[in-house]
């Protein structure tokens, strides 16, 4: 039964690989069959065996190979730097692991496959939106961007105002506070002036007396 469900499974990714063969050689040369070969070849092809395939499907891609540079170039590219293809560089952290390591990772995640599972089936299950709604959404697409507009106007107009109050308390500042200070220092200094002299007459006029 193993053996069975293993030929089974290389029986389909050959017929993939096959049918990517096929596409690839469309894409390529414009063409709807891979050099000679035509959709009866591909179908005689199933009854063969699961090697002849895989030989007949490497012999396919380099005759593509050979006639296409581009794909050429692609094949010299894997070969020589084969871990910038994502699938060479998956193959490599598998075969890093061994196979307890990998039923390890598989067990430790084993609880988030019916989680997943679950969310999935509930995407399911959620409701399409009806056409009408669609329709309510496209038509409020001018009002919205017309309320954009205006979002940013008044934006840029606060930031104005922003401006214009930092302006005004830095005059403010430099006016009611710097001078108002500098106004009193000067008072001050006259005060104590005024206050030395007045001393000064008092000690004069206190000595005369003294004299008389």
């Amino acid at each position: 039964m193993a053996t069975e469900g293993g030929d089974k499974i290389a029986v389909e990714t050959l017929g993939l690989l096959e049918s990517r063969l096929q596409r690839l050689a469309f894409y390529i040369t414009g063409a709807n069959e891979l050099d000679s070969l035509d959709e009866k070849h591909f179908a005689d092809a199933k009854a063969e065996s699961i090697q002849a395939r895989l030989q007949q499907a490497e012999d396919r891609l380099q005759r593509l190979a050979s006639t296409s540079q581009v794909v050429e170039e692609i094949l010299s590219l894997y070969r020589n730097h084969a871990n910038i293809f994502p699938g060479a560089s998956e193959t490599a952290e598998q075969a890093a692991f061994s196979n307890p390591e990998r039923l390890s990772i598989i067990k430790s995640c084993a609880t988030l496959f019916p989680t997943t599972a679950s969310r999935l089936t509930s995407i399911q299950d959620l409701p399409i939106p009806s056409a009408e709604s669609s329709i309510n959404l496209i038509a409020l697409h001018p009002r919205l961007a017309k309320i954009q507009l205006l979002q940013d106007s008044q934006s840029q107009e606060i930031i104005n105002l922003r401006l214009r109050t930092a302006s005004v308390l830095q005059r403010w500042y430099e006016v009611g506070i710097l001078a108002s200070g500098e106004c009193w220092t000067e008072w001050d200094e006259r005060l104590m002036e005024v206050e030395k002299t007045l001393r000064r007459e008092e000690g004069s006029r206190a000595r005369d007396a003294a004299a008389i």
